[in-house]
């Protein structure tokens, strides 16, 4: 006999999961049956494993193990895996989630399985076609059925590509969901990740994972630049395994800067919530912190959130050392006042994509 399912999530990151965790649980308070899947993209334990306990999810039904090889071997084997399942399961509708690898790979699945794809966080758009992330993000956006957005500067994204707008719903981000729902205890476990790190003067939060800026000369500017004001403030430096195996194959000595390992949900944002500067490569943080109202300088060209840059939190700053060092210069002291109020940032995206799928 075969199962039977409303919805299937497949999640392959620690982005993924922060993402699918409220709409997951919504689903299943509203007795939806869901396949809940988890590629296995990311395979640290405190980038992965750790996540379901810290945010209130249960485990998946099915860890597809992929290997940890090159992003093109992970694809297809995730391909391949998700066919097998989407072939003996009966499932109404897929939902993926970002711009990872295993988002890609789950798309292609369901559409080659005939199946209703949905993409949470779609319409993004950094313009920069060198990004795995951003070719992923288009080509999700071109097949899926339905493109649930963050903001309504993605639906202009989607629009200049001709995405028809019936099916282009904004509900908001639904990783701010998450923020809300956990933002008590995130505040609650500030002090304590604080004093477990001998943290005892104002600090910055560094996050590095982007090929783009894992090479000496770029580390190089960076670190240099940040060392300039580590007489006044500590630095810590939560190690994404890309970036801890790049230093530790390279032999690169940190001066007066904390590398740690990767922290769990809760711990990292408690940290974030605490500091008075974070630069990052990453995206998401660009929102937790315009959310939080904590000032983000982003070391890239460019970013795929605008919204953050308009909202004045995030300043996108690229890697020239004496340019790091006038931003870092230029925004302290320049307290954001207020948490940004962005439409729909408001712990309910969940509810709204609920509305959506089954109304």
């Amino acid at each position: 006999m075969t199962d039977k399912y409303d919805i299937a999530l497949v999640v392959g990151t620690r982005p993924n999961f922060v993402k699918a965790a409220p709409l997951l649980n919504k689903l299943e308070e509203e007795d939806k049956k869901v396949l809940f899947i988890h590629t296995g993209q990311h395979f640290d334990k405190n980038m992965s494993n750790n996540i379901f306990d810290d945010l209130s999810m249960r485990t998946p039904d099915i860890n597809l193990n992929a290997p940890p090889d090159s992003e093109s071997k992970q694809f297809q084997y995730i391909v391949q895996e998700l066919q097998k399942i989407f072939k003996n399961c009966e499932i109404d509708k897929v939902g993926v989630f970002g711009d990872v690898t295993s988002t890609l790979a789950a798309s292609i699945s369901a559409k080659q399985s005939d199946l209703y794809l949905f993409h949470v966080e779609s319409g993004l758009r950094s313009n920069n076609l060198s990004m795995p992330e951003e070719r992923n993000r288009i080509m999700v956006d071109a097949i899926s059925d339905l493109l649930l957005i963050p903001s309504d500067d993605a639906k202009e994204n989607l629009l200049k590509e001709k995405v028809s707008s019936d099916k282009i719903h904004n509900v908001g981000n639904i990783m701010i969901d998450t923020l809300f729902k956990n933002k008590s205890k995130i505040t609650n476990n500030s002090e304590n990740i604080r004093n477990s790190l001998n943290i005892n003067k104002p600090y910055f939060v560094i996050t590095l994972h982007r090929p783009s800026n894992l090479n000496d000369d770029t580390l190089k500017d960076i670190f240099e630049a940040i060392n300039n004001f580590t007489q006044d403030y500590q630095v810590i430096l939560p190690a994404h395994p890309r970036l801890k195996n790049y230093i530790d194959n390279k032999n690169i000595e940190l001066t007066n800067i904390a590398m740690i390992d990767a922290l769990s949900y809760t711990d990292f944002m408690s940290l974030v919530y605490g500091c008075d500067l974070v630069l990052t490569d990453s995206g998401g943080i660009q929102e937790e912190t315009t959310y939080l109202g904590i000032n983000c300088l982003t070391l890239r060209e460019e970013t795929e959130r605008p919204i953050t840059v308009q909202e004045g939190t995030n300043k996108v700053i690229g890697t020239n050392k004496e340019n790091i060092i006038n931003e870092i210069n230029n925004v302290l002291g320049s307290k954001i006042s207020n948490e940004a109020k962005i439409k729909y940032w408001d712990g309910e995206t969940a509810d709204r994509i609920f509305q959506i799928l089954f109304r």
